[in-house]
């Protein structure tokens, strides 16, 4: 349904509401065609949340970079752990980490989320109005319309129609995500150790295969810390910007993915007999498509391109004074390609000084033959034939 005005309506009882009208632009109203059922599809909904950004990067950290340090000779994996609110008070307090036993934590990474900015290059152009083209879609190979058959099993074969099954999906929110690593270990020469595994990883895109984010290091800060009766600890905190994006499974209680059919052309055959051929003109339809059917006899042929060429293919062709009833052409006719007759009379229009001559006022049979005589009637005509008389024969020739 329209995001622009959306009504609560009863398919069988009732009808829509008076849109209502915000400003100078009017409301999108109710369209049923582009409404297509989803409870049909087991097609799961594109969505991507600030949880999936930071199961990304605390995949990438504890999968990809791997963070370990050498104590006693040995390689000891350092754990990553995500910062919420009881692990978090704890390190505010007490600048250190401690489990559940009161054990003091170290090697540990702490992720931990600072803020979440949508980006000020990639802002929406209007607040709560959808935009024209702006959305992503995806083709299904598959779908009931166009489904495969088994060669291997006496199946009548499905007709393929030209539909295809698209799903759209809004476009995104680009939005800039704030992280801070925090890093405690033992010694100095573990933490810089830590450091020089993370840094080569500035430039690099953080994620797992299905989310991957751009993320770029700033600033690294080192701090020690000594508490009296503790152990001495030192501090790192490397700051973290990812540049993800959001996209919510609904937006404003409406579905973020629509499901949608390719449109389909109707076209129509031309069909035109074979008096095509006892004319110069040629149906408006026929000339806009370049193909057709002619009924010959009752059997459809099918218009070729040699064919075509010969119906479209008209030129002039100035007639010789002969006498004040006759006159020549030196051309020939142009032969049927698919009767592989000569043109008929029928197929070409004389001119006398501009005027149309009727056919029942002259005599003439076209063949291929390289000269052409027409014998005028002129007592029906009602004039002779000068010399100087401009007579031209439109029609198909060679």
């Amino acid at each position: 349904m329209p995001r622009l005005n959306r009504q609560n309506i009863d398919r069988k009882t009732n009808k829509p509401e008076l849109p209502q009208r915000e400003g100078l632009t009017p409301d999108l109203l109710l369209n049923r065609a582009m409404q297509t059922r989803r409870d049909d599809d087991v097609v799961r909904s594109q969505q991507r949340t600030v949880y999936d950004i930071d199961y990304a990067i605390s995949y990438f950290i504890q999968n990809d970079i791997r963070p370990q340090i050498t104590a006693d000779d040995e390689l000891i994996a350092v754990p990553v752990i995500f910062a919420n609110g009881e692990k978090w008070d704890n390190v505010r307090r007490l600048g250190y980490l401690r489990d559940e036993k009161g054990m003091l934590q170290s090697p540990v990474i702490m992720l931990k989320r600072n803020s979440v900015a949508e980006r000020d290059a990639q802002r929406n152009l209007d607040v709560n109005r959808p935009q024209a083209a702006n959305q992503l879609i995806y083709k299904s190979k598959y779908n009931e319309r166009n489904r495969y058959e088994d060669e291997l099993f006496p199946i009548p074969t499905n007709q393929i129609q030209s539909s295809q099954q698209i799903y759209v999906v809004d476009i995104p929110k680009y939005v800039t995500v704030e992280y801070e690593l925090l890093i405690w270990c033992d010694f100095t020469e573990q933490l810089n150790e830590l450091i020089d595994q993370i840094m080569p990883y500035g430039r690099f895109s953080w994620g797992n295969d299905g989310n991957k984010f751009p993320a770029s290091i700033g600033s690294i800060s080192f701090e020690t810390v000594n508490t009296i009766g503790e152990d001495r600890l030192v501090r790192a905190t490397v700051p973290l910007t990812v540049q993800g994006t959001l996209l919510s499974a609904q937006e404003n209680r409406i579905s973020t993915i629509r499901k949608m059919y390719s449109v389909k052309k109707l076209t129509f055959d031309i069909v035109v007999t074979s008096e095509i051929f006892q004319t110069t003109a040629i149906p408006s339809a026929l000339l806009q498509t370049g193909t057709g059917t002619i009924i010959i006899d009752g059997v459809p042929v099918q218009i070729s391109p040699e064919l075509m060429n010969y119906l479209i293919n008209l030129s002039d062709r100035q007639a010789t004074w002969v006498n004040s009833s006759t006159v020549t052409i030196s051309a020939a006719a142009a032969i049927n390609p698919l009767t592989s007759g000569t043109a008929n009379v029928n197929e070409f229009n004389v001119y006398i000084n501009g005027q149309y001559i009727d056919k029942q006022l002259y005599t003439w049979t076209p063949s291929n033959a390289s000269t052409q005589t027409i014998v005028f009637d002129t007592a029906a005509l009602g004039f002779n034939i000068e010399a100087a008389d401009a007579i031209i024969i439109n029609g198909r020739w060679i």
